[in-house]
């Protein structure tokens, strides 16, 4: 019967435990079935686009491949077409939701109209398909790319929290869980929302430095000795430091797990050795892995980093492919993520590559720590749009990967805070591109020495020299990066563009 959506089957049942042996034909009968009854029969884009496909050969992993990929051109508005996204929402009407209706779920519709009415009925379907939020991308298009869920996919989103609640093992009972996400339509603070409303525990949305400030928020952590706390890793880093140079009891905090940016090995031992400082016994620094376009997360177990993403069998399927070639990649092979949903409604995407690097690629094999045995994918992600192109010379460009500076960066232990500046050589759009990096120093650091042991240190690894690197004290590269006032701190920022402008 249409409506809500709950888990069905053996492998939403167990998801955390499915047979290895059937997997790949449980999933592949899942998107079989995604197709015939909510792709193709009411989505526009996929309607016409897989038009001649043979959903019946769609048999294993390799078959995959027989889908066209999609990625953030297909859906993101422009100006010539702003309601772009709008063409990957399903959109049924009564005739070609009767089509797809087995026997069976016609007479259960038929005996809910004798009993209830046709509005019941109606009403239902509504729920099912109904888009009634929405989510909006923060990258770089110059319009942002709206999301749309329905009720259905909000109980998704729900069931997904309470997964990751049961993946780090939350308990209701005793746990209090504090979020330092903005308020914000953005995936990261509603699946927040519905970690702590399907896992049952009570829950503080500070909205981050923006909305409560930092010192109101480390008021409440004192007052409500929470035991996990969850925000941006920029953020949650200046929040945590700041509360412990003011000698705040943060001492509650067992889990930190992190949305909305890369979580480097370096960031996690710096962040548990100043909460283990603090009277923290052993605190666990978790990353998780979300995007717009899935509308849910991944989260790792506490077992340690190299545990990886933990999936959602029933309700997903990932790849990992060359970025080059797009061809798929055996598991344990670096490569890009590309993610197929198996279930949902309002927005939806197939083979969507999600332009993240992972380093280590995929894995099927039981969890060393937790002994799940979904499918699981490295934590070691980076963005492919971080490897950018710049023009040392005015002969060619270069290709400098900014994922190993900005991970050096935040590794160290010499710096405190950073940030990257991309610019032209003297404002002017037909000159080379220079790199600029402004640090503040960790506390006990000379000053002495550190722009000379940055330089090198970042020529040694990415094979560039910066332009320049100063060295400010933390008030001023706190306002740069906008820590207390933008939803996200400019970390990079890219002014090349605007050269010649007067910025």
């Amino acid at each position: 019967m249409p409506g809500r959506y709950s888990p069905k089957g053996s492998l939403a049942r167990d998801w955390a435990h499915p047979d290895l042996a059937r997997l790949e034909e449980q999933q592949m009968a899942l998107l079989r079935r995604h197709l015939k009854q909510k792709i193709l029969p009411f989505h526009p884009h996929y309607r016409e686009k897989l038009a001649d496909l043979d959903i019946d050969s769609l048999r294993g992993y390799p078959d995959l491949q027989k889908i066209p990929f999609s990625s953030k051109i297909d859906i993101a508005p422009t100006a010539e077409n702003p309601d772009r996204p709008k063409s990957f929402v399903l959109q049924p009407d009564q005739e070609s939701i009767r089509k797809v209706l087995s026997p069976t779920q016609k007479a259960a519709l038929m005996w809910t109209a004798i009993r209830h009415g046709k509005d019941e009925v109606r009403k239902r379907l509504g729920t099912e398909y109904r888009p009634v939020q929405a989510f909006f991308t923060t990258g770089r298009t110059a319009l942002p790319t709206s999301f749309f869920l329905s009720r259905y996919d909000l109980d998704i989103l729900h069931e997904c929290g309470r997964r990751m609640g049961e993946v780090i093992g939350i308990s209701s009972r005793e746990d209090r869980l504090v979020s330092v996400f903005p308020y914000a339509p953005h995936l990261a603070f509603w699946q927040v929302h519905g970690v702590g409303l399907a896992n049952e525990i009570f829950t503080l949305h500070t909205g981050g430095g923006r909305a409560m400030g930092t010192d109101g928020i480390l008021r409440a952590l004192e007052k409500m000795r929470p035991t996990h706390l969850t925000g941006i890793p920029g953020y949650v880093y200046h929040l945590i430091r700041q509360g412990i140079e003011e000698g705040r009891d943060l001492s509650s905090i067992e889990v930190i797990f992190l949305g909305g940016d890369r979580v480097t090995v370096g960031y996690r031992e710096k962040l548990a050795s100043m909460l283990k400082e603090n009277g923290s016994n052993n605190p666990r620094v978790i990353s998780v892995l979300g995007f717009t376009e899935s509308k849910k997360c991944w989260i790792e177990c506490p077992g340690g980093r190299e545990t990886g993403f933990h999936t959602y069998p029933d309700l997903d399927l990932f790849e990992v492919v060359d970025p080059e070639t797009g061809e798929q990649l055996p598991d344990g092979t670096t490569g890009e993520l590309v993610y197929t949903p198996l279930d949902g409604r309002g927005s939806l995407i197939l083979r969507y590559r999600t332009g993240d690097l992972v380093d280590g690629g995929m894995t099927r094999e039981p969890c060393p720590a937790c002994g799940r045995t979904v499918p699981r994918f490295s934590s070691d992600l980076s963005r492919a749009s971080n490897q950018t192109d710049m023009s040392l010379t005015k002969i060619k460009g270069t290709l400098v990967n900014l994922n190993v500076i900005t991970d050096l960066l935040t590794d160290s232990d010499r710096v405190d805070e950073w940030q990257v500046v991309l610019s032209k050589r003297n404002d002017d759009p037909l000159e080379v591109d220079e790199m600029g990096i402004s640090v503040s120093l960790c506390e006990g650091q000379a000053v002495d020495g550190i722009e000379e042991w940055l330089t090198s240190r970042i020529a040694e690894a990415a094979e560039i020299r910066p332009s320049r690197v100063e060295v400010i004290d933390r008030a001023e590269i706190l306002e740069r990066l906008g820590m207390e006032t933008q939803l996200k701190e400019k970390r990079i920022v890219d002014l090349r563009k605007q050269a010649g402008g007067g910025s």
